[in-house]
């Protein structure tokens, strides 16, 4: 390995963004920047060390270094120093190194803190170093008010890394679902508009909604294991409130109250209890927002923690402002799509090929030899099998990778559907099939516009080929219009319907083709 010089690094590090522009030679500089910084004591050097420590390869190197006793003196003295950047960034590579015997120097380093804008990154290494000692004094502590309208943003920046620090000494452990002790009211949401699916899931399953509207259905019951059954249900949420204010302390008190108790009489274990918050809609300042939730709703029992939570916290934010305000549970068994462990770019999600083929069912026929001529990870034939029998399942896709997701995933569900590495305009059926079902590149993530129209007009053209006299094919694409075109082209194709869904803001469509 070959050294960046200490000039160069050094002239790097005094230019504007120095540190971030230093990251792109983190190998050649670390030798140099360690050296400025525990030699020379330069914040800009303990910048860019912070930004290294990220990385397993070099915490590890710096532990090594600091092994060194005498560098290991001058490290900890820089917590003493007259500049208050590098008294912070010492502070950073404390809590990034996690060196338990650090926690009292960074408590009594925090005593003497006087600079408002270091106290977060001391606090913050606090609790990444955690410990007896660093717990007690967490719990305790109490960040000093503002002095005046200047202090008010490092207040609430302190207030915020102390609630992390304390988080992250709070073992939150998982807890099993037991039962729902009570009916209680869901919103089962549908994906792309297909409530209709989801209506025919639940009628199949003996669930009785008791409204539906736009793209859910609503239901009271205590019958989970019926809902985790629901194959075209894209998510499920419990609704706390309607129309709230969620700047509302009382109101946001009464959601936090909803779901302690949801955990507390329905799933075994003690708390704390871990959730995440979710604004959805417009919102000026999302990270501020949910911090003024969580510091309402946080308690003993309940503690914000986004990266080790079982429960999200929703706010579904209209242009007035008002939210409605659910609890997604993540604690329910949901192992419907657990087959799929792998998915490629733009792949159909799952609920979403259940619910596309169950609007279709009427068209298809039991025992059928079904083909999916870009069938990506293979979704769609899985969701199909499980949806009626059938004879063969056969996907094609141009990619490789995308066969072996496709194979890995079917075998995971126990399906019998084979698959074909090759160019679907190539692919020419032994004997016709009995249904078409593909999800078609809508050209965004995967594939282009342009190339869709050439793509789109081959399948149509193969269709003749591929499908028996009373074959039909099942095609979802948000190209809409340029599918109804190509197929209005062709004499010998007959549209037998047509939807229009919804998607993540796009507007696909469901297209049945028969031959005339």
């Amino acid at each position: 390995m070959i050294y960046m010089s200490r000039e160069k690094a050094l002239k790097i590090l005094n230019e504007p963004n120095g540190p971030e522009k230093l990251a792109a030679k983190a190998e050649q500089a670390f030798e140099p920047a360690w050296a400025l910084y525990i030699k020379e004591s330069n914040a800009a050097a303990g910048a860019f060390l912070c930004r290294l420590a990220k990385q397993k390869k070099f915490r590890e190197a710096m532990a090594d270094k600091l092994c060194n006793a005498d560098e290991n003196e001058r490290f900890c003295a820089m917590l003493l120093s007259d500049d208050a950047k590098l008294r912070k960034n010492t502070a950073r590579l404390m809590g990034a190194l996690e060196r338990e015997a650090d926690a009292p120097r960074l408590i009594d380093a925090l005593g003497r803190e006087q600079t408002r804008f270091v106290r977060p990154s001391i606090i913050l290494s606090i609790g990444a170093i955690g410990g007896e000692e660093a717990k007690a004094f967490l719990e305790k502590y109490t960040v000093p008010a503002a002095k005046d309208e200047s202090e008010k943003r490092h207040f609430a920046e302190e207030t915020d890394a102390l609630h992390s620090a304390r988080r992250k000494l709070t073992k939150i452990a998982h807890h099993a679902f037991r039962a729902l002790d009570t009916e209680y009211e869901f919103e089962l949401r549908a994906p792309d508009r297909l409530v209709g699916s989801l209506l025919y899931d639940m009628e199949e399953e003996e669930l009785d909604p008791y409204a539906h509207r736009g793209n859910s259905a609503f239901i009271k019951t205590k019958d989970i294991d019926k809902l985790m059954r629901l194959r075209s249900m894209q998510s499920i949420l419990m609704p706390i409130a309607r129309d709230m204010d969620a700047n509302d302390a009382k109101q946001l008190l009464q959601c936090g109250r909803f779901m302690r108790e949801f955990f507390e009489n329905c799933c075994n274990g003690e708390p704390p209890y871990g959730y995440r918050i979710e604004l959805r809609g417009e919102v000026k300042d999302r990270a501020a927002q949910s911090r003024a939730i969580a510091a309402v709703i946080d308690s003993e029992k309940l503690v914000n923690a986004p990266s080790d939570y079982e429960a999200e916290l929703i706010f579904e934010i209209n242009e007035q402002g008002r939210a409605d305000a659910f609890l997604h549970p993540r604690v329910f068994c949901d192992d419907r799509f657990d087959y799929r462990t792998e998915a490629l770019p733009a792949s159909i999600h799952p609920a979403t090929a259940a619910a596309v083929l169950r609007y279709a069912m009427e068209h298809m026929m039991v025992n059928a030899r079904v083909l999916d001529p870009c069938c990506g990870s293979g979704t769609l034939l899985i969701e199909r099998e499980k949806l009626a029998p059938a004879a063969s399942l056969t996907g094609v896709d141009i990619a490789h990778r995308a066969i072996d997701i496709a194979r890995k995933n079917a075998e995971n569900a126990g399906s019998k559907a084979k698959f074909i590495c090759n160019d679907m305009l190539r692919f020419e059926a032994k004997r016709p099939y009995d249904e078409i079902v593909a999800n078609l590149p809508f050209g965004n993530r995967v594939g282009t516009h342009a190339n869709n129209e050439r793509l789109y007009a081959g399948l149509l053209d193969r269709l003749p080929q591929w499908l028996n006299e009373d074959g039909v094919a099942i095609l979802y694409t948000m190209e809409f219009t340029l599918l109804k075109k190509l197929i209005r082209e062709r004499p010998k194709l007959k549209l037998v319907t047509e939807t229009r869904t919804e998607a993540g803001g796009l507007m696909p469509g469901i297209f049945i083709i028969k031959l005339k």
